[in-house]
């Protein structure tokens, strides 16, 4: 059995929320360690499809946290770069 990694971003303490859903919820779910503040990690079993997994989070949750998924960190570093980077305006 393989894993895919998974990288969540969203509001300050959405760690424990997502955590205590994920407890209960009966999918093969590996939490993991990202350096980056803001960011969990979570490897989930190559047949759990991204859907399951938000579905095991829940709604409330995600949207209570504006939770954002990655399934790359090229992903994730793309997006909050782009973020980062001040708007241009082209005339």
């Amino acid at each position: 059995m393989g894993w895919v990694t998974v990288y969540i971003r969203g509001r300050s303490g959405f760690k424990s929320d997502v955590q205590h859903e994920l407890e209960r919820a009966d999918l093969e779910i590996l939490p993991g360690f990202a350096n980056e503040r803001g960011v969990a990690l979570y490897w989930i079993a190559e047949d759990v499809t991204l859907r399951d997994f938000k579905k095991a989070i829940g709604a409330k949750i995600i949207f209570k946290h504006r939770l954002k998924f990655y399934a790359t960190v090229e992903e994730f570093v793309e997006t909050k770069f782009n973020a980062a980077a001040p708007e241009l305006e082209l005339n």
